[in-house]
């Protein structure tokens, strides 16, 4: 099977222009060899083209990743720096890479959609191709949406004497209803994965119907949540109903199709399996994906999973979890050790034991050490994480979630990039439906009840929830105003979605980014049990450890390790995290979105004689 993902093609005539006059990225135009009346007239035109483009969407995103550092999920040895903005004066930067780059690929995918006209016969081949470049398009103007709110739309090539080369921010609104129109014609267009022309890693059907669900609950929860909460980043006459609407049509397509088909790993690794594969071509649930080939010189690199990426878990994330009963741990009646981090694990959903590595499991190294490239003096040996090395993390919950499970060489592997699986969809759908109060029983057993199947986790009923006596919080991400069931949905996201890169989106979205992280100081794991372990000299060198690093790896408080009450504090060497401290800060009425380029902004006005907007709280 070729393997289209593999590497970008480049075809002699069909090279993209990327200098101009002017500076502005919107002024780029094909050479003339692009235009060639011969080209774009049969499918396999438009096959050649698009797979130029896709580079430009799949790029590696490791689906476990510290890009949640400062979020209420993830902890470091260093503080995440997107919550760390007590001293931006709200300056913006000249240039910023996401808009300059965004804009040049939506010119490449207009050049292909501009060209349709060209084509002898559309026939069911060249409508894959075509559908692909329309999925593409909304995707580069969704990362558009997420960071800068409503910006120019443009859907046509434009030369140097365009009328629309200065043309003014669209709202928010408008863009995301173009994203939505993008998505509606790809999903008439494309076959499903494995079917016709939609050959593994290709688009397809799946992707484009799991991605208009993304869109839609962004779109539809932003604009009520700010509209509710009267925020600077509200839309004014809009409460996202329509787009909340479209997440549940794409959803109920979706799930006609696609129904209980969910990638269920082998007998107590059912969701751990997921995240490690070599090739999803064909998996169940997993719709788009970028394939790696260390051989060919595309691949990720895994390893850090195997040592928690320098962080792990916060003790808020570890708490989220429902205890095994399928209960919040106030109205439960599980019995754990808190003090014991194997039986706290053991009493709660499946999906921690698969996220985080109990010591249950035993040494570290006796599983995992062939399949970590580091050096052997750098791996943890024993049941618990090293809270000494940086390299292999600290704060005690050691993820596991997203790990190598194979060895290819020291600086990559073969391991798959999940972009869009089918319980992300699932779970915007159920959302979508609680948010316009429309969601039933039905509703939850086909979404949220397919995905806790997977691991046998307790089913999540509906009428039981809603008399759950339980305060939900603000401040831990949920809405105390909103039904039981309606918060249930957001707790089953973060598990679900732990470490996957949707948190600080979805902060945004509920318009609760500053109740989350403003004066938010994370700890880890109850400290003790580390403590008796790393410095138990008998049990560190039965681990494996050499008696030279014994020293090395004992924990002294105020020194190399510290905790907050009986947690560890990961971040102590930083005043803003003592108990005195600051703790994380966003501006709330800056930090939503980010800044429009200066550059773009100066040559807007000089070139043209348009404002460009400035985002709100940006200068």
């Amino acid at each position: 099977m070729k393997r289209i993902l593999l590497y970008t093609i480049i075809i002699t005539g069909l090279i993209f222009s990327m200098s101009a006059c002017d500076d502005s990225i919107l002024d780029k135009y094909p050479e003339d060899a692009m235009s060639d009346a011969t080209f774009f007239t049969k499918a396999a035109d438009f096959k050649t083209y698009v797979n130029g483009l896709y580079n430009n969407v799949l790029s590696n995103q490791n689906i476990v990743s510290s890009a949640e550092n400062g979020t209420d999920n993830f902890l470091a040895e260093d503080p995440g720096s997107n919550e760390m903005q007590h001293s931006n004066s709200g300056a913006a930067s000249e240039t910023n890479g996401t808009w300059n780059n965004r804009y040049s690929y939506i010119r490449q995918v207009n050049y292909v959609l501009n060209s349709q006209d060209k084509l002898v016969e559309l026939d069911d081949e060249a409508k894959q191709y075509i559908g692909e470049a329309y999925f593409i398009r909304a995707w580069h103007y969704f990362i558009l949406l997420h960071d800068f709110g409503g910006v120019p739309y443009i859907d046509q090539v434009l030369g140097t004497e365009s009328e629309e080369l200065f043309k003014t921010r669209d709202s928010r609104d408008f863009v995301a209803t173009k994203i939505i129109e993008d998505l509606d014609k790809a999903i008439d267009y494309l076959d499903w994965k494995n079917e016709g022309f939609a050959t593994a890693p290709r688009i397809n059907k799946q992707s484009a119907l799991a991605f208009k669900t993304r869109v839609g609950l962004f779109e539809g929860s932003w604009e009520y949540y700010h509209g509710q909460k009267n925020t600077t980043f509200k839309v004014d006459g809009a409460d996202g109903t329509n787009f909340l609407n479209a997440a549940v049509e794409a959803g109920e397509m979706l799930i006609a199709y696609q129904g209980t088909k969910i990638y269920k790993g082998r007998a107590g690794w059912e969701y751990y399996d997921l995240f490690n594969q070599q090739d999803y071509s064909g998996t169940k649930g997993v719709f788009l994906y970028k394939h790696m080939d260390y051989g060919l010189d595309v691949f990720g690199n895994h390893g850090a999973g195997g040592s928690s990426y320098g962080g792990g878990l916060t003790k808020s994330a570890v708490d989220n979890y429902l205890m095994a009963d399928g209960k919040p741990e106030s109205v439960s009646d599980v019995d754990y050790d808190y003090t014991q981090l194997a039986n706290l694990i053991a009493a709660r959903d499946p999906r921690m034991d698969q996220t985080l590595y109990s010591p249950a499991r035993g040494n570290f190294a006796d599983y995992a050490g062939q399949f970590i490239p580091v050096a052997p003096e750098n791996q943890t040996k024993g049941p618990y994480q090293d809270i000494t090395n940086s390299f292999t993390g600290r704060g005690g919950y050691k993820v596991f979630k997203g790990m190598r499970d194979h060895y290819v060489d020291k600086w990559g592997d073969n391991q798959d990039e999940i972009m869009i699986r089918y319980a992300e969809a699932l779970l915007n759908y159920a959302e979508a439906k609680a948010m316009l109060g429309s969601i039933t029983q039905t509703d939850i057993d086909k979404s949220v009840n397919v995905i806790r199947d997977r691991v046998g986790m307790t089913h999540l009923n509906m009428a039981e929830a809603n008399a759950w006596s339980v305060t939900y919080s603000v401040a831990q991400g949920y809405d105390p105003a909103a039904s039981n069931i309606l918060n249930e949905i957001r707790r089953e996201r973060r598990v679900e979605l732990i470490l996957e890169n949707y948190r600080r989106t979805d902060l945004k979205r509920w318009a609760i980014y500053e109740d989350v992280v403003n004066g938010y100081k994370p700890v880890g794991a109850y400290y003790q049990e580390f403590e008796d372990f790393w410095n138990d000299d008998e049990r560190v060198l039965a681990a494996g450890y050499a008696q030279s690093q014994l020293a090395s790896l004992k924990l002294h408080l105020g020194q190399n390790v510290d905790v907050r009450g009986e947690y560890m504090n990961t971040l102590f060497k930083n005043a803003d995290f003592t108990e005195t401290g600051r703790g994380y800060y966003i501006d709330p009425n800056r930090d939503y979105l980010e800044a429009i380029p200066k550059k773009e902004i100066d040559f807007y006005e000089e070139k043209g004689g348009v404002t460009l907007e400035q985002n709100p709280g940006w200068f």
